[in-house]
């Protein structure tokens, strides 16, 4: 039975992102030896193993945003067969091979997860974050996905911000966040942001990727009280006009999508 059209556009969705890159280098793997087999109708052999590494990795970054994953993921996809075979050439030990597996995971857990990468907000959008509420008193701050909590810990030193707070789910930036914040201000907790309550507070922010936002939007709208602010960073909610759209001046071009409720 082959799944096709729309079935399995919704087939491919639902796999987690590393499973569809593993068959998608299965895939790519079973090309090349097909390619392998045929070559010598063509190309004498032998054929160099580095020619056939480079193909693999550069088709499988090539395939990857046609087949649903994230365009960010070729990069990743180009460096799993490349960065294989370098660890066979200098007979890597596979123990530290699952070391770094495990810190990488403990790092960006999030984007295998939620589909979030580790994203920084810099300085030039903090300010712009204390230019938004400087004009009230007493408001409540929430970076959801703080990341190393910098943010959090910027915004805790602004005279109008009453508590200003992170939410952070990756173990390591969750641990990074914990001690900056206890050094500079503010507090962040290892909370999911799906069970956060937003209504606590009067500024909400959020630098995360296009895929949760649709349903990052229904929870702000069901949960933000009415004169509270949401604010994204890069990435606008699909169908929804916001109150304000801020460019900023940095090397990255920031825009910032504002939504007053």
């Amino acid at each position: 039975m082959v799944v096709s059209g729309a079935k399995g556009d919704e087939v491919l969705e639902r796999l987690p992102k590393i499973v569809l890159a593993l068959l998608i280098q299965g895939m790519v793997l079973l090309v090349i030896a097909l390619g392998v087999y045929l070559a010598p109708l063509l190309v004498s052999p032998p054929y160099p193993y580095w020619v056939l590494i480079l193909i693999q990795g550069s088709l499988a970054a090539l395939v990857s945003c046609k087949l649903g994953l994230p365009c960010w993921w070729r990069w990743i996809q180009f460096f799993i067969p490349v960065g294989l075979y370098a660890g066979m050439l200098i007979n890597f030990d596979p123990i530290w091979a699952l070391v770094i597996f495990v810190v990488v995971w403990l790092v960006f857990s999030n984007a295998f997860k939620e589909r979030v990468p580790l994203y920084l907000t810099n300085d030039t959008t903090r300010q712009a974050l204390s230019n938004l509420v400087k004009k009230k008193r007493r408001q409540r701050f929430l970076d959801l996905g703080c990341g190393l909590g910098g943010n959090v810990a910027y915004m805790s030193q602004q005279k109008p911000v009453a508590e200003s707070h992170g939410v952070e789910t990756a173990p390591i930036p969750y641990l990074i966040s914990k001690l900056v914040t206890l050094l500079r201000g503010g507090q962040t907790f290892a909370m999911d942001m799906w069970k956060t309550e937003l209504a606590y507070y009067d500024v909400v922010y959020a630098f995360l990727s296009p895929e949760p936002m649709p349903r990052l939007w229904e929870k702000v709208k069901e949960e933000m009280h009415p004169g509270s602010i949401f604010v994204s960073n890069s990435f606008p909610v699909p169908g929804v006009e916001p109150s304000e759209v801020w460019e900023l001046s940095d090397s990255r071009k920031t825009i910032l999508y504002i939504y007053r409720l």
